[in-house]
């Protein structure tokens, strides 16, 4: 499932296989403020939490507990690793966007010169101090180096109420 990230700076898109993996993402990326609209018609939303509901929409969409769903998704190793997948399918830009990206990177080989690419189509195109790519990127390394808390801080003006 392919997702538009909601939020207030630079258009992104993720993929997520998963609604829990899905929930969990945009639960760390925006701390509730971001919501997840699902590019096809199947896949399920994932609104904002701005005033909380978090717990009731676990219940109403995930049949468990908020915290079990943190739990599962950040400590059983194929949940893990499907999250980590998911914070590195994040892509700047518009749903057209995620193609071009997508070719553009199956043309590159060498891991490295990938990763150069990556970097670069994703800076060339933020405009925002709120990095949503870079803080999902860096949460993808931690979760795949087996840090304990994945979490990135967003900058402090993006959040301030």
């Amino acid at each position: 499932m392919i997702y538009e990230i909601i939020n207030m700076s630079d258009p992104y898109t993720i993929e997520a296989h998963s609604l829990d993996v899905a929930f969990i993402a945009c639960l760390f990326l925006g701390r509730g403020q971001y919501a997840f609209q699902p590019l096809s018609e199947e896949a399920e939303k994932i609104p904002l939490f701005i005033f909380g509901d978090c717990e009731y929409w676990c219940q109403e969409h995930l049949a468990t507990e908020l915290k079990n769903v943190v739990h599962s998704v950040t400590t059983e190793p194929a949940k893990r690793l499907a999250l980590a997948e998911c914070f590195e399918s994040c892509v700047i830009g518009h749903s057209q966007d995620r193609e071009t990206y997508r070719v553009g990177l199956e043309l590159i080989d060498d891991p490295a010169k990938r990763e150069q690419w990556r970097a670069k189509w994703h800076d060339g195109r933020r405009s925002s101090m709120n990095d949503i790519g870079g803080r999902a990127y860096e949460m993808a390394a931690r979760l795949r180096s087996g840090a304990g808390n994945p979490l990135v801080s967003a900058p402090a003006q993006v959040f301030a109420l």
